[in-house]
């Protein structure tokens, strides 16, 4: 009788973790490729949003000095699996970029993407890299 209560149980939880268990939040590999726009980089922004969500899920503001930003600005959000809309803005005195990607994240893996395209443009003006 125990043990098929335990059995029970511990099946019970099992399908518990696997149906929900892909909400819970993990840490998540990002990994955005600056490329050419590095040297100038001085603020890099991210905004991830669940698909089919209007407000962010996890914002982040890196800052850099002038010419020290790594041509690979490598981020751990702590998110659930699935996928996200990733706002990107790249700020630096030369001026700034900005894009949006779709995403899948999950936890088992790093997800890249890839702004290597073109250095900042000229102060004040905004390039658009929209894929």
């Amino acid at each position: 009788m125990r043990g098929r209560l335990l059995l029970v149980l511990g099946g019970v939880a099992l399908t518990a973790y696997l149906v929900v268990g892909p909400r819970f939040p993990k840490d998540q590999s990002v990994n955005v490729v600056l490329g050419n726009a590095a040297p100038d980089a001085t603020e890099v922004t991210l905004r991830y949003t669940a698909d089919g969500e209007r407000d962010s899920a996890r914002d982040v503001v890196l800052h850099f000095d002038e010419g020290k930003a790594p041509r690979v600005v490598h981020h751990e959000p702590r998110l659930a699996d699935g996928p996200y809309v990733v706002a990107i803005e790249v700020r630096g005195p030369r001026g700034s970029l900005a894009d949006e990607r779709h995403v899948a994240l999950h936890g088992d893996g790093s997800t890249s993407i890839n702004l290597d395209s073109e250095p900042l443009r000229g102060v004040g003006s905004q390039a658009s890299l929209k894929k």
